[in-house]
């Protein structure tokens, strides 16, 4: 008799608990079976976001930078300009472009100005302006294509 009493002891503790984990698991199940679902509805998503297309566009330039350190930048209008036309939301594309660059080439810090001893040049849909380069002193050290150019100042 009193194994029927423990029983109904060892039910009434674990009833609750059991319950829990039953919900857990059925909503666990529902959501996998849900994401796999919607991504057999986009397989090539993934791989076309715009930060994976910046992260391939920029990655043969990593060769030729220093595992840490620092690079200045440059594009087709002057830094302070898009600084400038991002706080009036215009052009937030450039900056948009000058911040993925950052984030893709860390550890090495890029710099907003064109004044470090090795300078990326990221001209999108544009060439580069020749006056503010030699402004810059900026002598083409290799181009990418697409809009890259890794640049050297002159000394």
């Amino acid at each position: 008799m009193e194994t029927m009493s423990e029983m109904g002891f060892l039910f009434n503790r674990y009833r609750g608990r059991a319950g829990y984990l039953l919900l857990i698991t059925c909503a666990l199940y529902a959501s996998v079976l849900l994401l796999y679902e919607k991504a057999a509805q986009f397989p090539g998503l993934s791989l076309e976001d715009p930060v994976s297309v910046h992260e391939r566009r920029i990655e043969p330039l990593r060769a030729y930078l220093p595992d840490r350190g620092a690079v200045g930048y440059v594009t087709a209008l002057d830094i302070e300009k898009v600084f400038a036309r991002e706080r009036a939301l215009r052009d937030v594309e450039l900056l948009g472009h000058f911040i993925l660059t950052q984030y893709t080439l860390a550890p090495v810090s890029v710099y907003a100005r064109p004044d470090r001893p090795l300078v990326v040049g990221n001209f999108i849909g544009t060439r580069p302006d020749q006056a503010l380069l030699d402004r810059y002193g900026l002598v083409p050290l290799r181009d990418f294509g697409d809009g890259l150019i890794l640049y050297r100042r002159k000394e």
